[in-house]
């Protein structure tokens, strides 16, 4: 099993997130988030935020599993812009 770190800037350039994408046996990947920037006093909830956590830490809530790194990749993107949404606007997603 493969466990891959990497970073994403917000296209905005504002924030920066750093993940750890760990493969699991079922040859899935999980979106572990190391690192993300503060909720500024937004709710910080599982829910709120779309994370959920385990053992390992905080990953990325998604329902459909991540067949390959390119998909976690695209879907950890996208968790970034509308959490930056969320912090600054409130914009729930």
């Amino acid at each position: 099993m493969r466990s891959v770190n990497d970073t994403y800037r917000t296209r905005s350039g504002s924030h920066l997130f750093r993940f750890r994408f760990q493969e699991q046996q079922s040859g899935d990947w999980i979106v572990y988030i190391a690192s993300q920037p503060d909720y500024c006093g937004r709710p910080d909830d599982a829910h709120s935020t779309h994370r959920l956590s385990d053992s390992c830490g905080r990953y990325v809530c998604w329902t459909k599993p991540l067949h390959t790194l390119r998909k976690a990749k695209q879907v950890a993107a996208s968790w970034c812009e509308k959490t930056e949404q969320y912090i600054r606007y409130g914009k729930k997603f």
